[in-house]
């Protein structure tokens, strides 16, 4: 059997970001496939405090909280949207766009 290992989110911007000389702002999970403890979630990701606090806004989130990430030798900044309407919402608006 060759099952694929399910990446973490760390490894999975880590993953991105090789090869990349100027990565942009990204979004995780618009496809529904991403979940933290059993829900489903979409995750803001930027590299800069400006970029991820822009992107917050622009995603109507701004009252949840930016966390700091460090692995291996990247830094980042994200952004959980957990809450199911909001889910909900910029998943069926991903899928017009």
């Amino acid at each position: 059997m060759n099952e694929k290992k399910t990446l973490s989110e760390q490894e999975w911007v880590y993953n991105y970001l090789q090869d990349k000389k100027s990565p942009v702002p990204l979004v995780i999970g618009t496809r529904g496939t991403w979940g933290i403890n059993g829900k489903m979630a979409i995750i803001l990701i930027a590299f800069t405090i400006p970029d991820i606090m822009v992107f917050r806004e622009m995603h109507n989130v701004v009252e949840n909280p930016i966390r700091k990430v460090k692995y291996k030798n990247i830094v980042y900044f994200a952004v959980n949207i957990v809450e199911k309407k909001q889910v909900d919402y910029l998943i069926n608006f991903w899928k017009e766009n």
